[in-house]
This record gives C-alpha cells, sequence and structure tokens, in this order.
C-alpha cells in the first residue's frame, strides 16, 4: 500500500503523538487538487536593501509611503535615520536611550516616536527634531498610535494614557493635561494601544478596554459600554496589524499564554494545543515580538521570542503552523517589519541590516536557508513495518548554471523509533536544470514499527514538494 506522508500536524508535547515539522516552508491547500491537495512551498529569503547603518539593530520601524518623497523611519541606537528608496540612509537626530524597543507613528505631517523614557517629534516638513518637554506629559510612554488627529499615547507603568493637542497641522509637542485619562477595568498597568477599525483598543497585562472618539468637548474619548474583556497582552511588542486585524501573544484570566487575533472584541485563538505547550515552556515570553505579511495569498504571522531563540510562524491560509530558523538552526533574523513602497522589509536583531522578503530567492541575505519536513507516523497497530520504496514528488529541473545548486540534493534521513533519533540515509538530485523528469527514490529502507521520514534541502533553488509516498509491506507482530 501507498501512505501519504505530511499532514498539518506539529511536534509539541511529544513525537510519540505527533512527529511532524516544518522549518522554512509552508503548506498550500489547492482546491482543485490537480496534482495534490496539499503542496509543500520553500519560504521566501532574503535581499539586502540597507546594509550601511552599522552594528545596531533597528529599535522600531516606520514607512510613511505618502510623502512626496516616501521615507522609511527606523531608530538604531541612539539615532532616529531616514531611508529612501534608493536606500540612501540619512541621520536626522539622537534621542537619549540607545536600547530597547521604540514605538512610531505619523499623521502625514508629524512623525512621534517614544522609546519608554521620552518622547520625540520629527517635523517631516521643516525636518525639526523636537523633543517633547510638555510637563503633561508621561514620563513612561511605551507605545504611540495615531487617530481621529489626536497622536495618544500608553505610559510604560500604570494605566494613563493620554492625548496630544489636535492635529493636523499643530505641532503634537503641547499634551493638554484635561488629555489625560486611566483604564478602569482592572488594576494591572497598561502594555499597548492602537487604533484600529475607528477603535481605540487598550491592552493591560490582565484585561482590554475598548474606546472610541465620542467627541466630548473634555475628554473626547469614551470606553464603549459592555465591551471591556477579561484577556491581556503578554508582550506589548507581539500586538500587530495581521490579516485586517489585530494578533498577539495574549493571557486570560486561566493562567497560560496563547496566540490569537481579535474577532471584535473577542479573540480568535491561532495556536493550537502544541504551539501553546511549547511557547508555555519558554521561560520568558514577555519580549515576544510579532508582525504580519502577505506571501502570494497567504497571510503570514510572525512571532519571535528572543530569549528563547525560537521564531514560529502561523499561515492563514492553511492554518499550519511552521518553525523559521536561520541557517544554523537558531532564531530567525527577521525582527521589525515595515512596508515601504511594496517592499516588505525586515530588519536584522543582530546588526543594522534591513532586507526585503524576497520571493525570488532561496537564501537569507546569500547564508543558506534549509527547508526541512518531517513526515506523518507511518505506524500499524504496533507491527513491523518494511519500506521498499519511498519516492517524493517534487518541481525537479530546478538546477542553478553555477555554483552551489547545480545539481541540487534532497537528503533523506529516517527514524526507525517514531522520531526520537534519526539516520542518514542518502542525497538523491532533484535534478540539474531542465531535467524535468528527475525523479527523487529511495529504495530498500529496512524495518521498523514505528517510521518518521525526514527530508532536508539546502541547496539555493526553488523548493517545491507536491507529495512523498512510501511503499509498505508487512504487518506483522
Amino acid at each position: 500500500m501507498r501512505v501519504q506522508l505530511f499532514g498539518i500536524g506539529l511536534k509539541g508535547r511529544s513525537p510519540a503523538i505527533d512527529a511532524q515539522r516544518r522549518i522554512n516552508c509552508r503548506l498550500e491547500p489547492r482546491m482543485d487538487q490537480d496534482r495534490t491537495a496539499m503542496a509543500l512551498i520553500g519560504c521566501e529569503g532574503l535581499t539586502a536593501f540597507c546594509t550601511s547603518i552599522g552594528g545596531n539593530p533597528s529599535r522600531g520601524m516606520w514607512p510613511v509611503n505618502t510623502l512626496t518623497t516616501p521615507l522609511l523611519f527606523t531608530v538604531n541606537g541612539n539615532t532616529l535615520y531616514s531611508v529612501n528608496n534608493a536606500a540612501v540612509v540619512s541621520s536626522i537626530g539622537t534621542i537619549n536611550t540607545s536600547s530597547g524597543d521604540v514605538s512610531l507613528v505619523d499623521d502625514g505631517t508629524f512623525l512621534v516616536l517614544v522609546d519608554g523614557t521620552n518622547g520625540w517629534v520629527y517635523n517631516m516638513a521643516t525636518t525639526s527634531f523636537t523633543k517633547i518637554t510638555d510637563g503633561n506629559f508621561t514620563t513612561t510612554p511605551q507605545t504611540v498610535t495615531w487617530q481621529d488627529n489626536y497622536f495618544i499615547v500608553t505610559a510604560k507603568s500604570g494605566r494613563q494614557f493620554q492625548l496630544s493637542q489636535i492635529s493636523p497641522g499643530v505641532d503634537p509637542t503641547v499634551w493638554p493635561f484635561n488629555q489625560i485619562n486611566f483604564t478602569g477595568s482592572g488594576p494591572s498597568q497598561i502594555q499597548a494601544g492602537i487604533a484600529d477599525h475607528s477603535v481605540l483598543e487598550l491592552f493591560t497585562s490582565e484585561t482590554t478596554e475598548f474606546w472610541q472618539d465620542a467627541g466630548n468637548p473634555d475628554f473626547p474619548y469614551a470606553n464603549i459600554p459592555g465591551s471591556s474583556q477579561e484577556y491581556g497582552l503578554t508582550s506589548p511588542w507581539s500586538l500587530c496589524k495581521y490579516d485586517n486585524s489585530l494578533a498577539g501573544l495574549f493571557k486570560n484570566k486561566m493562567g497560560q499564554s496563547n496566540i490569537s487575533r481579535m474577532a471584535g472584541f473577542r479573540l480568535q485563538q491561532l495556536s493550537n494545543p502544541d504551539v501553546d505547550f511549547l511557547i508555555n515552556g519558554y521561560k520568558n515570553i514577555s519580549d515576544a515580538e510579532g508582525f504580519g505579511y502577505m506571501s502570494d495569498g497567504h497571510p503570514i504571522l510572525q512571532m519571535g521570542f528572543p530569549s528563547a531563540g525560537q521564531t514560529w510562524e502561523f499561515d492563514g491560509l492553511s492554518k499550519a503552523w511552521s518553525e523559521r530558523q536561520d541557517t544554523n538552526g537558531n532564531r530567525y533574523w527577521a525582527h521589525k517589519f515595515a512596508n515601504f513602497l511594496n517592499r516588505r522589509l525586515v530588519s536584522d536583531y543582530r546588526n543594522g541590516n534591513i532586507y526585503q522578503i524576497d520571493n525570488t530567492v532561496f537564501t537569507d541575505n546569500g547564508s543558506i536557508m534549509p527547508m526541512e519536513v518531517w513526515s506523518k507516523h507511518i505506524w500499524n497497530d504496533d507491527k513491523y513495518l518494511s519500506i521498499p520504496q519511498l519516492q517524493v514528488d517534487i518541481e525537479s529541473g530546478v538546477g542553478l548554471t553555477l555554483g552551489q545548486g547545480v545539481n541540487p540534493q534532497l537528503m533523506l534521513e529516517v527514524s526507525k523509533d517514531g522520531g526520537q533519533s534519526f539516520t542518514a540515509v542518502s542525497w538523491s538530485s532533484m535534478g540539474a536544470i531542465g531535467k524535468y523528469t528527475q525523479r527523487v527514490i529511495w529504495r530498500r529502507l529496512g524495518r521498523a514499527r514505528d517510521w518518521i521520514i525526514k527530508l532536508r534541502i539546502t541547496d539555493p533553488v526553488k523548493r517545491i514538494l507536491t507529495g512523498a509516498s512510501a511503499e509498505i509491506v508487512g504487518g506483522t507482530f
């Protein structure tokens, strides 16, 4: 018999339950099921956009695509920079901190940034850069958002949020004393505030509140009656725009954190029990960082855990989770995200480089981007099973003309103990350029009670797997 090897499962609590893993690849459901119901697609690579900022990684990026000359703003170390479409970098000014995440937003004329200690205003028309010194301004500004001509800042400690003097065209260095308010659904401190779908959403560590501009003469915003929820935000930097909504790492009153997206005032959980088991096992998840982007019809949510050295990716098309890794199996480089002039840009957490997510390359700025996939269990009531032949269906003939990848290879490893350990079998050619009828087959793999198959590609070539199947013989104890 022939057994299809790959599904949407994920190795979590134990490989005895599910041993499947996908590294730097994602599943794509095929509606017509022409050749396959589900294809495995290698993730896009990274190409250099700007590599001249230096050794300090970005603390926060923000694109302003509405300017006559659109600019990408980034804070690296203690300096605010602008980067134009040609990747030319200009230094704007310095701030008083050199580390920690930075939040930025603009109203078309002014760019406001906060760094947990101070707030700063950059006038994009006059190029003046000014520290906010208004005595009413919070001493711990952590996040900033913009809505209805107000800049809105949340404090890093306590429950305070406040509104700037109404813009546009009015310098947001003025923060009136009567435009300060506090969350009230619980005593926990605010983690982040963000405007989404004409609602101001304020996330504390335990509760969430929803406010709207009611036009009140004193403080214009009012809490939407009955909307407060008893879930909070585990990490302020996990909150991000995702697929016409918001997503992040949340925690409810029952104790553990999960990755969810907003569905109205409620949460729609995206993480499954396997992902929840893994992330709640990390020693520190309060520094999780997330961002979302589209990739050829796939709504992608990437969630990095810096302290744990792990990066997870959720694909809203297949509803499947996978891992993103660098060349050495460590946390993926992507850190901060910006959609700048239809370029999907990410910063490198290790240095000041900014890369473009590029569907046409299969390396990360020239470094090997391994693709790896582990199969479902090949098992039948704990009986011995032999595999006389294993075939992987791929897009063949994708070899390059020069260098690594002229004759791209697919490595097979097998586990005969249910995914606890693996033995390398051999490499098999995916086909030099133009060799479109190349077949990838291994024979006489032996026998075992519980098989797991692992496939790995390191050559910088197009990676499309349309299926994998094994001929199974046996069934004896």
